[in-house]
């Protein structure tokens, strides 16, 4: 209907002349863009004639326990009636469509500065195009800046983090040790780095989770949306540095959890610190604990062990290279160059989930089977190596 197109999950007839309207989300409540959604779906519809009682939500309802065989549809969906908010939108919209359609028709691409809006609701798809010509060190890679802060820059005409001033206000501690490092080119090395990482205990065990959460439950008892590890792996070295690598991967049709459980307690040794990267590791841990009751006391003396290598260079290393972020993907190429996840066919954790997913279906072949079990347990060992190589290195510059 004049010029826009859109495709309605589903549009039932009434028993008379009109039809409701539903937009089906993966989400597990309604969002303020959602509306918006369900407006510009409304207006196409009745711009093409046809009469729509009711406009609907329909979104997934986490709180729903999957018994097996066929899902119940009225648990797993929850409708919500956004009629009334649809259509107070529906006034917005002709006006919004002629502004759309005037930047669509001009020559230039339209001048737009960066901000907040590029990741709100969702990231645009133009965001990295936005950004062919930004400095190598933009003032959006200073970590946990607030709106107010970026304004402040902004509007000093500063988009370099190498330009702000030393003294300029409102820096946060970290914030100011970025500007440093940046400026300086030189890493930033806490004076209480080595104290810190003298606090891991031989032998260290490396240890890293690799989980999915499907939004339809794979599994009776399970939830949508439900955490589910599937995959660890596992690096030890001892105090005479001597390095061994162990692992677990699920592949069969059952859940997990269980055998992942009592597969982790048996490899991790009763001393020693257990390094992690980030506190997702405990948070899995602590879940398995609750639902696993006769594994509990053991679930959590792991827990009692953790150290979180991820802490410990927020708080006491900064390098210029990391561009602001301490993801162990841009924290590794920086300190450890010749380690690199480029030449691996899984690269990140979403990448994993999904591919654990394709590997337990039904439908794949067992020699695709295998070579996604092949790329998987490739992609958790370089995690925890990646967790080795960085202490080695900060070990022997501390």
């Amino acid at each position: 209907f004049e010029d826009i197109r859109i495709r309605a999950d589903v549009l039932s007839r009434n028993s008379g002349d009109t039809f409701d309207l539903a937009e089906v989300k993966s989400s597990t409540g309604v969002k303020s863009e959602h509306i918006s959604d369900a407006a510009i779906q409304l207006h196409v519809v009745e711009g093409s004639g046809i009469a729509v009682r009711k406009v609907f939500l329909v979104h997934i309802d986490n709180s729903y326990v999957y018994e097996g065989g066929s899902y119940d549809l009225s648990k797993l969906f929850h409708l919500v009636d956004v009629t009334d908010s649809a259509r107070a939108y529906l006034s917005s919209i002709p006006g919004s469509l002629a502004d759309m359609w005037e930047m669509l028709h001009q020559d230039e691409t339209p001048s737009v500065d960066i901000g907040a809006q590029c990741n709100r609701p969702y990231q645009c798809p133009f965001y990295g195009y936005c950004r062919q010509d930004s400095p190598e060190h933009h003032i959006e890679q200073l970590p946990r800046a607030k709106p107010e802060l970026m304004e402040r820059l902004r509007t000093a005409g500063i988009l370099d983090i190498s330009k702000i001033p030393p003294d300029f206000p409102t820096l946060s501690a970290n914030q100011q040790r970025v500007r440093d490092a940046v400026v300086t080119r030189q890493p930033y090395v806490g004076s209480e780095l080595s104290v810190a990482l003298a606090q891991a205990t031989y032998p260290l065990h490396f240890l890293d989770f690799e989980t999915f959460n499907p939004a339809l439950p794979a599994y009776p008892g399970t939830r949508p949306y439900q955490i589910i590890p599937f995959q660890w792996s596992l690096h030890v070295r001892d105090s005479e540095g001597n390095l061994t690598h162990d692992s677990f991967l699920h592949d069969g049709d059952g859940d997990p959890r269980g055998t992942f459980a009592t597969s982790l307690l048996d490899a991790i040794g009763p001393e020693g610190n257990i390094v992690v990267y980030s506190g997702y590791e405990q948070t899995v841990i602590k879940r398995l604990a609750e639902e696993f009751p006769q594994y509990r006391e053991r679930l959590l003396a792991l827990c009692d062990r953790l150290f979180d290598l991820l802490a410990v260079i927020r708080t006491h290393y900064y390098h210029p290279e990391f561009h602001g972020s301490y993801s162990i993907k841009s924290v590794l190429p920086a300190l450890v160059p010749g380690l690199t996840y480029s030449d691996l066919e899984i690269r990140d954790g979403s990448n994993a989930s999904v591919a654990f997913g394709q590997m337990i279906s039904s439908d794949t072949e067992a020699p695709e089977r295998e070579r996604i079990r092949d790329a998987l347990l490739a992609y958790c060992k370089m995690d925890t190596l990646a967790m080795v190589r960085l202490l080695d290195t900060l070990q022997g510059g501390s």
